[in-house]
């Protein structure tokens, strides 16, 4: 067995922790597979000694069955990690005997470690002695710290600086002091807490770890003081190459969660770091070692340590302690859910559907598993692609359930604001149940942006705007919180105002096609009906109808604007899949069509679609509303008493 008399050692420049079997260098865990460090251990402990293959099965694998490549190619995993550190000839291998360490080891005293201070040009690492004194232990410059990131380099370790968050509960066996940090963690207003990556570069638990970062967000986002980004702003950097503090710029966040992991087999190596972005100072760090086999767990012992790093309120760190379920299996599914609703195409909502229906059925009291599965059909709803009334009923039950389980879920406020407004019309109503929403989570991005968007359809703009910007100001990356807001300031006649936000979501990402729908009516009533066209075309192309795009194309190179229009209105004459009847009724509202734009008009309000809501306040629709009928149907939608 490892000698238990002290937990750490130190050789050159490089620290070994032997109880949470861990190898540091500049306050930076090296990347190395669970087995290799424990190969190490065992021959950091018996240094200058040579070591028998049989003592290494013994120590490393308890003597069970493994092929003898395992120990050749951990050790040969180990020499190069040196070798690339500068460090080649640590490990000798003596000929028919085994291998000995030859490397200098200083045993450091048995001591808490304090991870006292992060600079990003010099790290200072200081344990507490048994007298409870303070003292140096090593200070590493940046050197080494750009030298250990062309090691994972050449390994081909995924990005140094991985994001997230997993532990368990009942396994983790280091404890982690965080009253220092919390001092200085006290003025942290926003935090990123940034997608998990592995040191492996498999991309086979993407899934996996875009779970345990939602489900961090979501148990953090309880937080009343402290805005935290929602999983949306987040995802893009998934695959991202740069460093967290150039991610939480971005996000606009005080503060990014920063953890590495590593996993074999069922065993879980975590470090977890809290960051400051405009100083890239460390506040707190923790290691777990454990088996991930729960995730309901990592939230709790995670979101608790964070909470205190926080907020010293004892009622926000009990509500942070709440389990939204104790069925770890409905949880699982409930997260897989999650992870195919961020995404908001119709496939991944299908498969939200499910997850979210068996995490019902697993636990029939599981609150949150309602309120996701009611909002995934109202999306499949409003994005058009299944506008069936049987589907909003079902909705509407679902969230009955969720309040009844959980009576101010903001979640399921949320959703039923949004039904109330896209599809009931009770104006007042959703007003209510909105409001209630941004009350309960005041963080709540998606919440102030919804009810943002109720208040500009009912013309109440400046409302509007405050909640839309609030939203962005939670949420600073989401394109629809940005397009939303543009539409606020379109609405409004604001043209140049609504085309700044409609572009600053175009230049974050030009694959969907609402955004050039949206510049393409500004620019158009703007008079710029060429640029309008060229826009238009572009969001048809994006929306899948290549064909389409590319007559109409054509046909703008010989054809004035209006008449453009007048062939994509005889091309959805019929209502084809992936058209709606607001779309056609602005359509033919911009040419001056209003016949064709009053027939549309009916079709939205039999069909009950959901856009049908911006008829009051879009500015197309001002030519109808002389038009005795058209105000009969503002009526009839509770716009005009």
């Amino acid at each position: 067995m490892l000698n238990e008399r002290s937990g750490l050692r130190e050789f050159g420049k490089f620290r070994l922790d032997l109880k949470r079997k861990l190898l540091w260098l500049n306050q930076e865990p090296v990347p190395l597979p669970l087995k290799a460090v424990d190969l190490l251990c065992v021959l950091v402990e018996k240094r200058g000694e040579v070591v028998s293959k049989d003592e290494i099965w013994q120590e490393v694998w308890n003597d069970a069955f493994v092929e003898e490549t395992n120990l050749t190619h951990n050790i040969y995993t180990l020499r190069k990690a040196f070798k690339d550190l500068g460090e080649p000839d640590l490990i000798k291998t003596v000929p028919r005997r085994g291998y000995r360490f030859t490397g200098t080891v200083h045993e450091i005293p048995d001591g808490e470690m304090i991870l006292e201070r992060h600079a990003l040009t010099r790290t200072t690492i200081e344990f507490q002695d048994d007298r409870g004194e303070t003292q140096p232990l090593v200070s590493i410059d940046e050197k080494s710290r750009t030298r250990i990131g062309q090691v994972f380099s050449k390994s081909r370790v995924s990005s140094i600086l991985a994001v997230g968050v997993v532990l368990l509960v009942g396994f983790f066996i280091f404890r982690s002091e965080s009253t220092p940090a919390r001092a200085t963690a006290s003025d942290i207003r926003s935090i990123a807490v940034l997608p998990v990556r592995s040191f492996s570069e498999s991309p086979d638990d993407e899934e996996l770890r875009i779970r345990i970062t939602d489900a961090l967000i979501t148990r953090l986002g309880r937080l009343e003081r402290t805005a935290v980004r929602p999983t949306s702003a987040i995802l893009p950097f998934s695959k991202s190459g740069q460093t967290a503090l150039e991610i939480g710029k971005q996000l606009q966040a005080d503060a990014v969660i920063d953890s590495r992991i590593q996993q074999e087999g069922d065993r879980l190596r975590v470090t977890v770091q809290l960051i400051r972005v405009s100083s890239g100072e460390q506040i707190w760090s923790d290691q777990f070692d454990g088996r991930a086999n729960e995730i309901l767990n990592l939230q709790d012992l995670i979101s608790s340590k964070v909470a205190r790093l926080l907020t010293a309120d004892p009622m926000q760190q009990r509500t942070l302690a709440k389990r939204p379920t104790e069925n770890s299996d409905a949880y699982e599914a409930y997260l897989n859910g999650r992870y195919y609703w961020t995404k908001r195409d119709e496939p991944d909502l299908r498969r939200a559907l499910e997850c979210f229906n068996t995490a019902i059925t697993l636990d029939p009291n599981f609150a949150e598993a309602y309120a996701s599965l009611a909002d995934t059909k109202v999306l499949l709803f409003n994005y058009n692609i299944d506008v069936k009334p049987e589907l909003i009923a079902d909705a509407k039950l679902n969230l009955k359930r969720a309040l009844e389980l959980k009576p101010d879920s903001a979640d399921a406020l949320t959703t039923l604001g949004s039904i109330q407004m896209v599809y009931e019309w009770d104006w007042k109503a959703a007003e209510e149940s909105l409001k209630a929403a941004t009350i309960a989570e005041p963080n709540l991005a998606i919440a102030h942006m919804r009810y943002g968007s109720l208040l500009a359809r009912i013309g109440r703009f400046s409302e509007s705007l405050t909640e839309s910007e609030r939203g962005v100001e939670l949420d600073p990356l989401s394109i629809v919180g940005i397009t939303n807001l543009g539409l606020v300031h379109f609405c409004q006649k604001d043209f140049a105002a609504a085309d700044t936000q409609y572009r600053k979501a175009l230049e974050m990402g030009d694959t969907v096609g609402a955004a050039h729908w949206l510049l393409s009516r500004s620019l158009w009533l703007q008079g710029k009906k060429d640029d309008a066209v060229k826009e238009l075309v572009r969001g048809i192309e994006l929306d899948g109808n290549k064909d389409l795009a590319e007559k109409l194309s054509a046909k703008s190179r010989t054809s004035p604007p209006d008449e453009v229009i007048r062939e994509l209105l005889f091309e959805w004459r019929n209502n084809p899949p992936g058209t709606n009847p607001p779309t056609l009724a602005y359509l033919a509202a911009s040419i001056g069509d209003r016949d064709k734009a009053m027939y549309w008009v009916e079709k939205a309000i039999v069909e009950r679609h959901p856009w049908t809501t911006w008829l009051h306040s879009a500015p197309e629709y001002e030519t109808l509303r002389d038009i005795p009928r058209f105000q009969q149907v503002l009526r009839e939608m509770n716009f005009v008493e």
